[in-house]
């Protein structure tokens, strides 16, 4: 919600007195209550009132049943959050039955990892409406874009939340039929807790109680859900049962261990071929070393095509999540994001967490403690923290490890992009990728990352950051580091890396 061009409702009618104010009032004439606020959206549900109770601040989202707006619950001053179907659509029944039928299946649930509903009805001019706790948060979809990679236990401390959720669901007699990153949120909380999921929108949720009586409200054959997620029954319209949930939870651990699908397809009918006859490809084939075999294990079995070969329940899933090594220490994260030294290493197989897990990292020499990491790099070129960035330069500490060698085109630090062929923005984007996988210790898809967004847009930070790298492998990457680091200095003739450079790698200039 923009506060810098706020405008107000007409004829905005007073919450708690019903009186009605004027085009431009900000308070009632009547009892003198602030009113509600309208942005200049556009959106004729903004600044409105609600069933006198819930005034409606922005729309936050918009989906095939309705819109979902952020608003204010007025008596407790509460933010929520209101899900209003289409006005065009109350004239179907069937559209109809299925949204009041999310607000029944939502508020048969009762778990603190599934979303509240608080409320449901109808709004004055007739439009039904949801009201649902607000959760200050991200989804995982933003977890993927921005955090990735994440650490086997934070992925497994999230999933088993979810778990957890549908386990109370089932038990309640619903099925999700949707589980997919947009519909999975998680939450900081004060005193230190990270990592609280909600499980949301149960809108085309199932409901099996053979004691409800009345119509089907899918018809027999007819398919919902999202393509990408869906189980192998739910792609063929067959019978589903809590199972299929589970098959959704597997492609879930499976894009958040990989950061890919287990199944790529240009259309719908493409994921559901895929998901009823092709295998699912093991993970460690998409990402070498990015979860143990024992979760890589337990993801393929949740991918079976036969039901029968799955997690028979979600307790069952959950007690084989959590017997797994990095399970049992997934609670003990912390929510600090984790910087890992260059020459440090981190307990294997597990990866440290950019966010929130716990990283054990291996003591390093007492003169490896000053060393520090690519960010420090990347701040020294804009002249921020020039004497901490090349610590490790000066100080020449040693990968215990070496870094894995990713094939780079040869000379690529004399690559020259035309400034209207250059993409910013995609260099930026995987640069963020590359940062990420540094720190959580994956030095190799780190600079597979750094040469991707050099190829887009070859900046002096990003020089700097190959140069460091290359660094790391010792004799075997001499001449790109020499590469890089000229190719920096030439770039950035000011940058206060040079001394350091030029004792860490002495040769080096500017020239190229």
């Amino acid at each position: 919600m923009r506060h810098d061009s706020v405008q107000f409702a007409l004829a905005v009618t007073c919450p708690t007195c019903s009186a009605d104010t004027g085009t431009s009032a900000q308070f009632c004439p009547a009892c003198g209550v602030a009113l509600p606020r309208l942005t200049g959206d556009g959106d004729p549900l903004v600044g409105k009132v609600v069933a006198h109770k819930y005034a409606v601040e922005q729309c936050i989202g918009e989906g095939g049943m309705g819109r979902v707006y952020r608003a204010r619950q007025l008596v407790l001053d509460k933010r929520v959050v209101l899900k209003v179907l289409h006005q065009e659509l109350l004239s179907d029944a069937r559209t109809v039955a299925r949204f009041q039928r999310e607000a029944r299946a939502a508020s048969r649930l009762n778990h603190p990892n599934s979303i509240n509903i608080l409320d449901f009805g109808v709004a004055e001019d007739g439009e039904l409406f949801i009201a649902m706790e607000y959760v200050d948060g991200h989804d995982l979809h933003h977890l993927l874009t921005h955090e990735w990679p994440l650490s086997e236990p934070r992925i497994i401390r999230i999933v088993s939340q979810v778990l957890s959720a549908l386990a109370d669901a089932h038990a309640a007699g619903v099925i999700h039929r949707d589980l997919k990153p947009e519909n999975v949120m998680v939450e900081p909380r004060r005193g230190g807790e990270s990592d609280v999921v909600k499980v949301l929108d149960f809108g085309i949720a199932k409901i099996v109680d053979t004691a409800e009586a009345g119509p089907a409200l899918t018809r027999a054959g007819f398919v919902c859900g999202t393509p990408e997620y869906m189980s192998p029954e739910q792609a063929k319209g067959a019978p589903l049962d809590a199972r299929s949930d589970l098959y959704s939870v597997g492609v879930l651990l499976f894009q958040l261990v990989t950061r890919r699908l287990p199944f790529e397809a240009d259309t719908a009918v493409g994921f559901a071929t895929k998901h009823l006859t092709e295998p699912p490809p093991p993970p460690s084939r998409l990402r070498p070393g990015g979860c143990s075999a024992q979760l890589e294990h337990l993801i393929l079995q949740a991918l079976s095509k036969d039901p029968m070969a799955r997690p028979q329940t979600a307790e069952d899933f959950l007690d084989a999540l959590n017997a797994l090594p990095a399970g049992q220490s997934s609670h003990d994260a912390r929510t600090a994001r984790v910087a890992l030294p260059l020459g440090a290493t981190a307990e294997r197989p597990r990866k440290s967490d950019l966010g929130t897990a716990r990283t054990v990292v291996a003591a390093p020499p007492p003169r490896q403690k000053r060393a520090i990491g690519l960010w420090g790099a990347a701040l020294a070129v804009l002249g921020v923290a020039a004497a901490g960035l090349l610590a490790f330069l000066v100080l020449r500490a040693p990968s215990p490890k070496p870094v894995p060698v990713v094939s780079a085109p040869t000379a690529v630090w004399l690559r020259e992009v035309p400034p209207e062929r250059r993409d910013a923005k995609r260099s930026a984007d995987l640069a963020r990728d590359g940062d990420n996988l540094y720190e959580a210790g994956d030095l190799a898809l780190a600079r597979a990352k750094y040469l991707e967004a050099f190829e887009a847009d070859p900046t002096a930070e990003l020089a700097l950051k190959l140069g460091a790298l290359a660094r790391l492998r010792g004799p075997a990457g001499a001449e790109e580091a020499q590469g890089f680091f000229a190719r920096h200095l030439h770039d950035a003739p000011t940058s206060h890396a040079r001394a350091q450079i030029a004792r860490a790698a002495p040769g080096v200039s500017g020239a190229r």
